[in-house]
């Protein structure tokens, strides 16, 4: 790993690890808020997916390990190796732009710094970093998180939060689909900061507010109720965390779920209906899961 600080023009830094292809979306977005751009891959047969960042600047390799630490220890793996190098430059904005190209989840249109079109006439532009975690939409526990906001439309929501918010992709759409308070919280203090200045580039900084604190425990995160909580994280977080939601959501209020494969479902669901909260519906795409479920009044 190159020592020096100033990556100089012709050179970017490359961050890979290697991870079990089921937990690939979580090491993703350990790492998404430490990069310029992170995505990951796996072929259909196979166990393992490389998780691939890049950076303009050279990234910090202990704060990166301590993160990835952070979800290995969530999921019961050891930690993976970490490598970081130094390499030639591409052309950084095409090569953005061709990885990244915009996507449209029901009538939110996703789309990077570097796309200059306009966003297509009655649709829901949200701008965000090309190659964020969260797959810029397209992966599919953020694109059905998207689309199970999109299809409440007759739902009366008038606060949210977006619990283990990442970048703030969900938080700003829903910011954007009600123009209502959103609360954004996630363990990863960079989170707080990259939410903020999202939500600013997407002309909602008014509406979400970005918190720094493991689960419920933050203090302006517990001391509230909401008509809609939003959790795109991991299926055991979300089963431990059922009954911290069950007392945070409003009665008549719904719950969106996702970061979980489809084997995962049933789990999560009994773990909610212990809490009295039931399924209202799903989306599946692919090998991915997002619940829809809501609290009787």
């Amino acid at each position: 790993m190159s020592t020096s600080t100033n990556n100089s023009p012709g050179h970017y830094y490359s961050v890979l690890i290697t991870v079990k292809k089921e937990y690939g979306a979580a090491f993703a977005e350990a790492l998404e808020p430490h990069v310029s751009s992170v995505y990951w891959t796996a072929q259909e047969e196979a166990s393992l997916a490389d998780v691939q960042g890049y950076s303009e600047d050279l990234p910090d390799q202990k704060i990166i390990a301590e993160m990835i630490s952070v979800v290995a220890d969530a999921v019961g793996e050891a930690s993976p190796n970490l490598k970081i190098e130094k390499k030639e430059n591409r052309n950084w904005v095409l090569e953005n732009i061709k990885q990244f190209p915009p996507i449209q989840a029901g009538r939110f249109f996703v789309h990077s710094a570097e796309y200059k079109d306009p966003v297509p006439q009655s649709l829901i532009g949200l701008r965000v970093p090309a190659g964020a975690a969260f797959g810029s939409g397209e992966h599919g526990s953020t694109k059905g998180c998207l689309l199970a906001i999109d299809k409440m439309n007759s739902m009366s929501i008038r606060s949210a939060l977006d619990m283990g918010c990442g970048s703030g992709i969900l938080a700003i759409a829903a910011a954007k689909r009600w123009y209502i308070p959103v609360v954004a919280t996630d363990i990863d203090p960079i989170s707080m900061d990259v939410t903020r200045e999202n939500a600013e580039i997407n002309g909602v900084a008014r509406y979400v507010r970005s918190l720094c604190g493991p689960g419920y425990s933050h203090p302006e995160v517990s001391a509230r109720r909401y008509d809609l909580i939003i959790s795109n994280i991991l299926a055991w977080p979300l089963t431990r965390l059922a009954k911290d939601l069950g007392r945070h959501l409003n009665p008549g209020g719904f719950a969106i779920l996702s970061g979980l494969l489809l084997r995962d479902a049933n789990r999560i669901i009994s773990a909610h209906r212990n809490q009295g909260i039931h399924l209202h519906s799903r989306v599946t795409l692919g090998e991915w899961g997002t619940l829809i479920l809501k609290k009787p009044i």
